[in-house]
């Protein structure tokens, strides 16, 4: 049995940081067991404390995507449970709204803390992901346009520019201003 001491020796850390190495190379439980020389239950174990205490699992292109527990962001809208609670087979279907197509994109750590930035200033997730892939769709557009880069190439911005802030003006104000 290990205890908390146990786990916080550098041996340990250093055993974790091969573990991890080796199975982001792609190699097996048992390969990494072979090569490290502890069980392959311990190879699992220490690759669930390192998922634990990263927010990027060292397998995360090969999983699955997991939805985080408390996301920083507002949930979109939903069916009521209460609603769902009425619905069943025999329940005619509602009335069918014209097809939309929808985007789903897997929230990691990453993106959910990008999108609450983007929302900070209380706008909706789905305007601030359209501004932000406005902005950057009309930037790859430009260089492709002025020949910068081919087609086929996702040009690389390297740098910003913000237009200065100005303080949003009453019609009041801007009323005194003139006269």
């Amino acid at each position: 049995m290990t205890t908390a001491t146990d786990e916080d020796t550098p041996a340990v850390a250093a055993r974790r940081a091969t573990v991890a190495q080796l199975r982001k190379a792609g190699r097996s439980l048992r390969d990494i067991a072979d090569e490290v020389g502890v069980s392959k239950d311990t190879v699992r174990r220490d690759l669930e404390a390192l998922s634990r205490d990263t927010a990027t699992p060292v397998d995360q292109d090969r999983r699955a995507p997991v939805a985080p527990n408390t996301p920083d962001v507002a949930d979109p809208a939903a069916t009521p449970v209460s609603r769902l609670a009425d619905l069943s087979r025999d329940t005619p279907a509602p009335a069918a709204t014209p097809a939309v197509p929808c985007l789903t994109v897997p929230l990691d750590q990453a993106l959910i803390a990008d999108l609450a930035t983007l929302t900070r200033n209380g706008v909706s997730p789905e305007a601030a992901i359209r501004r932000a892939l406005a902005l950057v769709a009309s930037t790859y557009r430009q260089a492709w346009d002025a020949g910068l880069y081919p087609r086929t190439v996702d040009p690389v911005i390297n740098r910003h520019q913000y237009a200065p802030y100005e303080e949003p003006r009453s019609l009041v104000q801007e009323a005194l201003r003139e006269t």
